[in-house]
């Protein structure tokens, strides 16, 4: 089958691409930039800007032949450039969209697909044409329904900043809807983000729940978990560093705990939190790591105790299902949709921003060493099957 899938920005669609090519499909790959060392661009980069180099260098994938891949100069352009300008992040966000939106519909009309696979509010154009040659129309919902995200901004305040002005929000909402109302299959992450779509009256006919997965040569547990410093917990979050996946309130709560008893360790790339963090970093028991590899990700994980994933809104949260598989239980909230995957034997689903369920959900495990240990072994026999392996097989099986 020929197929076509859409996508501004990287996400997990590379293992999208990567399980199509696997199923012996043509794939085409259209996003708004891959790395290609040849090309005038990246050799300036690689000799005067080193450092940004290296970013660049996560734009690829070794499995996707050049071939596949499809970029537009304005969309890789606008994509470098919006980085520079003052806007809010969803703004710049949905402008790339739009611009790559227009791209695929012409180019879906000139490849001519049967099955295209667009991603969440760039695609309503594509779908459109995609309609017009006849191809299946699949969109790839990475997030959940807005009329949930609206209840958010009504509740709390500072998602009213994230989420953009309230006329951008419902601009952004109403793109989201016509996509659901025309693709043929609407793919979800969890159950909880089919739910989100159920709720609103979408047929559960139309949706499919495929989960995303985890690396198992990467993420693995240690063989023998220590059990010394049970008198202390060695607590890690990872994702990028924002108010709306609870990092202040996570920072809040551990400053309630004594020097001696909790050591954090946040990791990812700065967010609206970061000044929370900046105010904590002279506390020797605070750490935080602005960017690891995926490998270095996996030993930070088995060299803690604790896995915590406060966040107000996650449609699955692909740093749970890897914390758990190297020996980590988790602390998560109701509004993750990895939390399906937690049971009390593995972690603790915790309501979200309810600060004292999370003080008292990390003081469990700072008095229950044995049982946090325990935990963390069922943790990772809970994940096993998880894999990028599962995901691509759901997908396989639906073409």
């Amino acid at each position: 089958m020929k197929i076509l899938v859409s996508n501004p920005s990287l996400q997990y669609t590379r293992n999208t691409v990567k399980a199509l090519l696997s199923g012996g499909h043509e794939v085409v790959y259209a996003t708004a930039y891959w790395y290609q060392p040849n090309r005038l661009f990246e050799k300036i980069c690689a000799t005067l800007f080193t450092p940004f180099n290296y970013k660049l260098l996560r734009y690829t994938d070794s499995n996707i032949p050049a071939t596949s891949m499809r970029t537009s100069f304005l969309g890789t352009f606008l994509h470098f450039i919006n980085k520079m300008l003052p806007l809010s992040v969803e703004q710049k966000s949905f402008w790339e969209d739009q611009i790559h939106d227009k791209w695929v519909s012409k180019l879906i009309i000139q490849l001519k697909p049967e099955l295209v696979i667009g991603y969440e509010k760039s695609c309503y154009r594509s779908f459109h044409s995609a309609e017009a040659i006849g191809a299946i129309k699949w969109l790839d919902l990475s997030q959940v329904h807005p009329g949930f995200i609206k209840q958010l901004r009504n509740k709390y305040e500072f998602f009213q900043s994230i989420t953009g002005s309230e006329n951008l929000f419902n601009q952004i909402s109403e793109v989201k809807k016509n996509e659901y109302e025309v693709a043929d299959t609407i793919f979800c992450l969890s159950d909880f983000a089919a739910n989100a779509l159920i709720d609103t009256g979408i047929p559960t006919k139309k949706i499919i729940v495929n989960s995303l997965g985890f690396s198992p040569q990467l993420f693995f547990p240690c063989k023998n978990k220590s059990k010394k410093n049970i008198d202390s917990l060695k607590i890690i979050y990872a994702g990028i560093i924002t108010k709306r996946k609870g990092v202040d309130l996570l920072l809040d709560v551990c400053s309630s705990f004594s020097e001696n008893e909790i050591q954090l360790t946040l990791i990812g790339p700065s967010g609206d939190a970061i000044n929370n963090v900046k105010l904590l970093t002279h506390k020797k028991n605070i750490q935080y790591i602005p960017f690891v590899t995926q490998s270095e990700l996996a030993i930070e994980f088995r060299n803690a105790d604790l896995f915590v994933f406060p966040s107000y809104l996650d449609s699955w949260a692909a740093v749970v299902p890897e914390a758990m598989a190297c020996g980590l239980p988790v602390i998560v909230t109701d509004n993750t949709g990895a939390a399906q995957l937690v049971t009390p034997k593995n972690g603790m689903i915790i309501p979200a921003g309810n600060k004292a369920a999370l003080q008292n959900a990390i003081q469990f495990f700072l008095d229950h060493p044995e049982e946090r240990i325990q935990m963390g072994i069922n943790a990772s026999i809970s994940v096993s099957n998880y894999s990028w392996n599962k995901y691509e097989k759901e997908l396989l099986s639906h073409v």
